[in-house]
């Protein structure tokens, strides 16, 4: 029987010493640290959004964690390992000691407040890595370990402080990250890169993100630095993001997307610097050929799935840590397939049937998303009383939801109420007087500017009148679009058939009143294709059950235009009935 080894990876040459590979990762790091200080601290003092001694926070951002990491295994090995002198200095130059804050610091919010950034280095460095038993002996990326248990415990904190964007960002962009705008659905070019600028801006990474995460232009010159000097390989980099651009170019087809759409994909949410650098981590990643393309395609996999079917829009961290648990298996799958393919045959085919199968049930499900629907709007109440309908609704803020009573008095807006809000830059648009520009120009929205210092929070809430106004027309046209086109009686009964103008044409219905109450429903005609929804959801019934409070039913999710027709039509079919009964 033949001996096999498992070669040592993705770090790959045995003589090329953790000294240098230190060095090298270093090297690589490099320009993306620098552009890192010119985006995020130049960028902003040039504009006068800083001043001289702010424009250093980011270098001081990356370089604290690095020294909380440096100090806190240094401590360490004193203490608990009884290190001195040379035997100190040998074990902290193997040791990759300064690498999981190094790594923190270019991941994390740049508003992370800076004592948090210090108690997540530690928490990387002790928790991810020295309770393991130190540098080789780690499950986890400590760095990965460090991020997700201070933004699972702060994230308000970060959020409220300015999240993802710098000083410069936070008065000039509409949105955190990219993909926050596509948590809700596929997006077009418009919602995801316009506000951005253009896909150019994506690859050279002049779009919000963390410090080390928005370049892609440089992420992929430390690729090729990396691989040319044989510090990584480049199988887990090239399988993980052919696989998410193979499974989001799937999906962008479906939805008559053109290519921008994966290439969206890929420069966005750190997954070039996630792959490059984060996956090829040396001690948590797979050390066989065959395992490695396996977990490239594996977190190209999960990260599709945490980006779309979770509320979670960015996934490359979860990817890489349930990923890590994965790796002795990916690796035993690995050994044995060196000598015999088909060891791996199976595992292959399950991973392309995931590629095709879970590709083309997002882009399938989210075509039953209909247009012009924005996921952050939604109407809580809406109240008709003779001129006026008052609208309860709520929209996506920047750190929360904000909810507001809208009130319209023969067809003009009276007033805009405040409900409920927790966006800490709120007090800037009642600075300005916002809420009744709002009012006064409402029929010009688009002319009217976002208040400095508070542009998401107060463009969510223009965004938030916009689409109460749109519903509101929208009534007003259903009521012109509704015509009975019989009305007679059999017995007890009272009966219209009635056509109402709904999504993709006319809906027309057969309607029973019995002793003044809606007894049937019947569809005689329809040409929606969400309908199925609305009769899946049983829908129908829920009107006739709820008819004396109709502004209080929800529509159906996937079908709201098809879903909100009829119910128009079941409001102007009562109307007729009340003019015919009151006569």
């Amino acid at each position: 029987m033949k001996d096999f080894h498992v070669k040592i990876g993705p770090f790959k040459k045995s003589d090329n010493s953790t000294r240098r590979t230190m060095v090298h990762l270093l090297i690589a790091l490099s320009p993306i640290i620098v552009f890192a200080f010119y985006k995020n601290g130049i960028i902003p003092y040039q504009k006068g959004y800083s001043n001289f001694l702010e424009m250093f926070f980011p270098i001081l951002f990356i370089l604290l964690p690095t020294l909380t990491s440096f100090i806190t295994e240094l401590l360490y090995s004193i203490i608990f390992l009884k290190k001195k002198n040379d035997a100190l200095k040998e074990y902290l130059s193997e040791s990759f000691s300064i690498f999981p804050g190094l790594f923190l610091g270019l991941i994390l919010p740049i508003n992370t407040p800076i004592s948090i950034v210090i108690l997540g280095a530690f928490l990387a460095t002790f928790v991810g890595k020295l309770l393991f038993g130190g540098f080789g002996n780690n499950i986890f990326n400590p760095a990965l370990i460090g991020r997700l248990l201070v933004v699972s415990s702060y994230a308000l904190v970060m959020s409220e402080s300015g999240g993802y964007l710098n000083a410069y960002e936070i008065d000039t962009i509409a949105s955190v990250t990219p993909l926050s705008n596509a948590v809700s659905g596929i997006g077009s070019y418009e919602t995801l890169i316009s506000p951005y600028g253009s896909l150019w801006d994506f690859f050279l990474g002049t779009i919000p993100g963390s410090l080390g995460e928005t370049s892609s232009a440089l992420c992929i010159l430390g690729f090729i630095y990396l691989t040319i000097t044989k510090v990584i390989k480049w199988k887990i980099p090239t399988t993980y993001i052919l696989t998410v651009f193979m499974m989001t170019y799937m999906i962008g087809s479906i939805n008559e997307l053109g290519v921008w759409y994966p290439l969206f994909q890929v420069f966005s949410g750190g997954l070039m610097f996630g792959a490059i650098f984060m996956a090829t981590d040396p001690v948590t990643s797979p050390t066989t050929p065959i395992g490695q393309i396996l977990y490239g395609i594996g977190l190209g996999i999960l990260t599709v799935i945490f980006r779309y079917l979770t509320p979670f829009p960015e996934g490359v961290l979860t990817s890489i840590l349930t990923m890590n648990m994965l790796v002795f298996i990916i690796d035993k799958i690995g050994a044995k397939a060196r000598f015999n393919f088909k060891q791996a045959l199976l595992p292959f085919l399950i991973m392309w049937f995931l590629i095709i199968g879970i590709g083309g049930f997002i882009g399938n499900h989210y075509q039953n998303q209909e247009p012009n629907v924005d996921p952050d709007f939604n109407i809580i109440s809406k109240e008709i009383r003779d001129n006026q309908t008052t609208y309860v609704v709520t929209q996506k803020g920047y750190s929360g939801i904000l909810k507001a009573s809208i009130l319209f008095d023969k067809g003009v807006i009276a007033s805009i109420d405040i409900i409920s809000q927790n966006d800490s830059f709120f007090q800037k648009i009642e600075d300005n007087n916002y809420i009744n520009k709002l009012i006064e120009d409402a029929q010009r929205l688009e002319n009217i500017d976002a208040v400095s210092g508070a542009t998401i929070t107060s463009n969510a809430l223009k965004q938030m009148v916009i689409n109460t106004l749109n519903d509101y027309n929208r009534d007003m046209a259903n009521e012109q679009n509704f015509s009975v086109l019989d009305h007679y009686i059999e017995g007890d009964n009272t009966i219209y058939e009635v056509s109402q103008k709904s999504f993709q044409g006319n809906l027309q219905l057969r309607i029973v009143f019995q002793d003044n109450i809606i007894s049937s429903i019947t569809v005689i005609k329809c040409e929606d294709s969400y309908f199925n929804l609305i009769i899946n959801d049983d829908y129908i019934q829920k009107i006739i059950t709820n008819q004396q409070k109709l502004d209080e039913l929800d529509v159906v999710s996937g079908a709201t235009i098809s879903s909100n027709s009829l119910k128009q039509a079941i409001t102007n079919t009562k109307k007729e009935y009340q003019k015919d009964y009151a006569k």
